[in-house]
């Protein structure tokens, strides 16, 4: 049974509003104006619960802090602005990409993702 807590809500919202990939401490600095007293640790249990509930789902990419995203029915791309490190979601269509597993090997999926400037890294470059 999922509990709704005030702290719950506001984690969703931040999400819902956010529409990319958020950090732990993204998410924490989001919510605390809807939710001031909310801790560091409560975001970190209200994460893992999403992710067991199929909520939300970890982005990890390599030199990057694991973000989380809603789960989306459609595959997608990511950008990551080279400056600032943020991960954006891309509307995008990712062509499929066939390819022959080695032998023993299942593929379940796929990533893109590009590279650069987000547009407030951007300005004046």
């Amino acid at each position: 049974m999922i509990r709704r807590t005030r702290q719950r809500e506001a984690i969703e919202e931040v999400f819902q509003a956010s529409r990319r990939p958020l950090a732990p401490g993204e998410v924490h600095e989001a919510a605390l104006p809807a939710y001031p007293g909310l801790g560091l640790r409560t975001v970190y249990r209200q994460l893992k619960d999403m992710v067991d509930e199929g909520l939300i789902v970890g982005v990890d990419y390599p030199g990057q802090p694991l973000r989380y995203e809603w789960v989306s029915e459609k595959d997608h791309a990511h950008f990551i602005c080279r400056r600032c490190r943020r991960v954006y979601d891309l509307e995008v269509d990712v062509p499929d990409v066939e390819i022959t597993a080695p032998r023993g090997f299942t593929v379940m999926g796929q990533e893109t993702v590009f590279y650069g400037l987000c547009p407030e890294c951007g300005e004046g470059s």
